[in-house]
């Protein structure tokens, strides 16, 4: 693994942990605009509107989690900004340090290992270092489909699908904690966690990389987000 491998990863982790902290606070609103210009990249305005809307979606998630006490949905919404931070170190020529510009003190807590790595004990560390390294590494080499878009398909700029990114960092998660249970825990990570999630993945027709393909490759903003509406107490039948 590369030395910048790693130093992406800590700097996306330490980012989310970060834009997880600010998004419960008033901090949130300068915390949304240096975040956008960053994933954005100077690129054009779409890209800010689009990187924008991602954000506020990605809060909305995030404070849902939280509100439900939801611990998985947390975590996925800590991995799901880590790999949009990640999308764009790996993407842009000097990307990080555009990132440490715009948040001077990253640099100073990227040096701070965190509290698992510190105890020199293998139980907490990673055997890959995010899920950029994992897909590339382990899920796209063992994979092997007919991805003719007819029967599955699939998309080479995968962490530009938020659905796909929060599933696949969800996948990469469960592979680290499985990979270490004895017996059955790789079983229990193709049954449970890979095979549904390639499904709806790989779906060629209701799936995120519909509108993409492996040969013609990536399509920007394919498909809008769920319509919502706000929550209406008086509308609720279950509160009737």
């Amino acid at each position: 693994m590369s030395s910048d491998n790693t130093e992406y990863a800590r700097a996306a982790a330490v980012m989310a942990e970060k834009a997880v902290f600010f998004a419960e606070t008033k901090a949130w609103a300068p915390m949304h605009m240096k975040l956008t210009f960053f994933l954005a990249g100077s690129r054009s305005a779409q890209e800010e509107q689009h990187h924008s809307g991602r954000l506020d979606e990605w809060k909305a998630r995030l404070l849902a989690a939280r509100s439900a006490g939801d611990g998985a949905a947390d975590a996925n919404a800590r991995a799901e900004l880590a790999g949009m931070v990640l999308a764009e170190l790996h993407q842009r020529e000097g990307a990080l340090a555009t990132l440490l510009g715009a948040f001077p003190l990253l640099a100073e807590e990227m040096t701070t290992q965190p509290p698992e790595q510190q105890s020199g004990s293998e139980e907490g560390e990673f055997f890959y270092a995010d899920v950029f390294v994992f897909v590339t590494e382990y899920l796209s080499q063992m994979l092997r489909r007919r991805i003719n878009g007819s029967s599955a398909t699939w998309c080479p700029r995968w962490w530009a699908h938020p659905e796909a990114g929060a599933r696949l960092s969800a996948l990469w998660l469960a592979w680290e904690q499985l990979r270490q249970e004895p017996g059955a825990g790789m079983s229990t990570w193709w049954l449970h966690h890979a095979d549904p999630h390639l499904r709806v993945l790989m779906d060629p027709d209701m799936g995120p990389f519909a509108a993409c393909s492996p040969k013609d490759g990536h399509t920007a903003y394919p498909f809008d987000p769920l319509p919502v509406e706000p929550y209406d107490e008086s509308l609720d039948p279950l509160r009737g």
